[in-house]
Order: C-alpha cells, then sequence, then structure tokens
C-alpha cells in the first residue's frame, strides 16, 4: 500500500503545479527559476545532507550492493542506448530515456517503500545501495541530457562536449559530493542551525520537482502527453522491462553466491520505480525538452500505481 500511496502522492503534487500554471498564478518564466534554484541551491543541499549522513565506515560490509548498484546502471545505460538504436532516434527524448532507466526516483520513493517492505535492514541496504546512485546522477544526466539536447529551439544541435563537461564537473551539486565526504570525516557536527538549514531546503527538492513537472505539463495539452507514443513506449521500458531484467540478474547473482532474500527483493523493487522527478530539472538546465521529462515522469508516477504492487508479489514468489 505504500508504493500506491506514494504514487498517488507524487501525481498530486504534480497536479498541484499544473493547477498554479493553468490558472496563471506563476508566469511562464517560473519553471525556469524554479529549475535553476532547485538545480543549484537544492540538490546541493541534497547531496551534502546525503554525504554527510551516509555511515561510510559500512561501505566495505556493503560493497556487494555497490557492486550490483554500479552494474544495473551500466546494464540500464546499454539498454536505453540499444533502445534508441532500434528506434533509430538520436534526439532529446533519446536522452531522456537513457536518463529514465538509468535513474529512478530514489530520494522520494525508494526509501520509504524499502522500509516498508523490508524494515530496518531494508533501509541499511537501500542506504547502501544508493550511494554510488547519488553520485552519479548528478554528475552522469547532465551529460547525457546536454549531449543529445537540442535546446529547446535554441542553438545546441553540436554541442562542446569538452565544455559540457566542464560545466558539470564544476557545478555545486558535483562539487558538494567530495565537501559532503570531508565533512563525514571530521570529528564533529557541524552545528545544528547548519544542517538543519541542510535539511529544509533538501526536504523540498522533491516536493517541488514534482510541482515543476506539472508545470511543465501544463504547457501542452495532456492529450499530447497521452499521443507521445516514445513516452508511452519509455514507460513499459521502465515500469515493466527495467525490473524484469533487474529480476533475471539478481536471479543468476543469487543463484552464484548466498545473498540475503532481502536484499536481492530489494535490487529487483528499486529498479520497478518510476522515473525520477528531478530528470526534468536537470532537462531544463542543459537546454534539453523538460516539456517530454515532465511527461515521462508523470506516466511512469501514475502508472507505478499498477505496476509497483505487481513486482512485490513476484520477488516474494520469485525469491
Amino acid at each position: 500500500m505504500t508504493a500506491i500511496y506514494l504514487a498517488i502522492q507524487m501525481t498530486l503534487l504534480m497536479g498541484v503545479g499544473f493547477f498554479a500554471r493553468k490558472a496563471k498564478i506563476v508566469d511562464e518564466k517560473f519553471p525556469k527559476s524554479l529549475g535553476n534554484f532547485l538545480y543549484h541551491f537544492g540538490f546541493t543541499c541534497v547531496v551534502l545532507k546525503a554525504m554527510m549522513g551516509s555511515d561510510l565506515s559500512a561501505l566495505g560490509d556493503m560493497g556487494i550492493l555497490v557492486l550490483i548498484s554500479l552494474g544495473t546502471m551500466g546494464i540500464m545505460f546499454l539498454f536505453g542506448v540499444l533502445s534508441n538504436k532500434i528506434q533509430r532516434k538520436n534526439d532529446d527524448m533519446a536522452g531522456i530515456s537513457i536518463v529514465d532507466l538509468m535513474f529512478v526516483n530514489f530520494t522520494f520513493m525508494a526509501f520509504p517503500i524499502i522500509e516498508a517492505l523490508y524494515g530496518e535492514k531494508g533501509s541499511l541496504y537501500i542506504a547502501a545501495y544508493t550511494i554510488p546512485v547519488r553520485i552519479l546522477f548528478y554528475v552522469v544526466s547532465p551529460l547525457i541530457l546536454a549531449k543529445t539536447a537540442s535546446g529547446e529551439g535554441k542553438e545546441k544541435k553540436n554541442p562542446n562536449v569538452g565544455k559540457e563537461v566542464r560545466k558539470v564537473l564544476l557545478s555545486a551539486p558535483v562539487l558538494a559530493i567530495p565537501v559532503g565526504f570531508a565533512l563525514s570525516f571530521l570529528p564533529f557536527t557541524l552545528p545544528s542551525p547548519i544542517t538543519n538549514s541542510l535539511a529544509s531546503v533538501a526536504s523540498v527538492v522533491t516536493p517541488m520537482g514534482m510541482a515543476l513537472c506539472g508545470m511543465r505539463l501544463a504547457e501542452v495539452p495532456i492529450k499530447e502527453c497521452l499521443k507521445n507514443y516514445r513516452c508511452w513506449i519509455l514507460t513499459v521500458l521502465r515500469l515493466i522491462c527495467a525490473p524484469a531484467i533487474a529480476l533475471g540478474l539478481m536471479f543468476i547473482v543469487a543463484s552464484a553466491f548466498t545473498l540475503d532474500p532481502v536484499l536481492v527483493k530489494m535490487c529487483v523493487i528499486y529498479c520497478a520505480l518510476p522515473a525520477a522527478a528531478s530528470t526534468t530539472i536537470i532537462a531544463m538546465n542543459v537546454g534539453s525538452d523538460s516539456i517530454k521529462a515532465a511527461q515521462c515522469v508523470f506516466m511512469t508516477t501514475a502508472l507505478s500505481v499498477v505496476t509497483l504492487p505487481v513486482w512485490v508479489f513476484l520477488v516474494d514468489k520469485v525469491f
């Protein structure tokens, strides 16, 4: 039930943004400004909070989860590239598809769902699993989206890859990673006004990111979203094919090694989650098609209400 409730909650948050834009409570310039704020300040606070709050000493014991996480992201990247090759596409939507297959909504849905399903052990496992996800999302996603970005009408057909790499590596969310690691090893904790401020800003990223998706959706008729066949294809790949691949991968791994069944189930359920809302924010920042990104977030989130319970049932039967 937790999966269903969270999917409904995120859809409602998108509805808030949709209504605000349709009712002209916010103007056409607001989504871009909000996206910039969330990218530069919100993501930075999310990364710092995550790095400072991670039990880095447990990485040795959780090494298998880190390897599975990296391996799964690599496989999903190749899966996305192969899907685009089959469709013969190399545009904004192609980049969005790869990012949405590599990264799910790990900030808002992964932790509460895994904790509700598997308790404290699940919380420990998902914390270790998402450490490389947190790092790579803010580094890899902008590069992938920038490489295929058309600039939403601007001249950006052949982006300077070296310039884009430097821009991403020197961005605030990425620079926050080594800073967060350094702070996590301090023999003392930062004053509570600082940590509480970081946590407060970080806590608004996901709900405001979902609202931002709604604002972008409001700029095109809903029927355009439903008519976007590539969005439907991505939804099937994200909610059905990706967890099916994870199920097969974990079945092979579990056959070769003795693993905790909770760990195995968690890895599959994680891959059954909808696309990350933050993809829309990054798409806006690098000049990719944020409307299509928002459409994919909406479709995968809304339909995960149906698919997530099915995958929970299947993994319980298989493992």
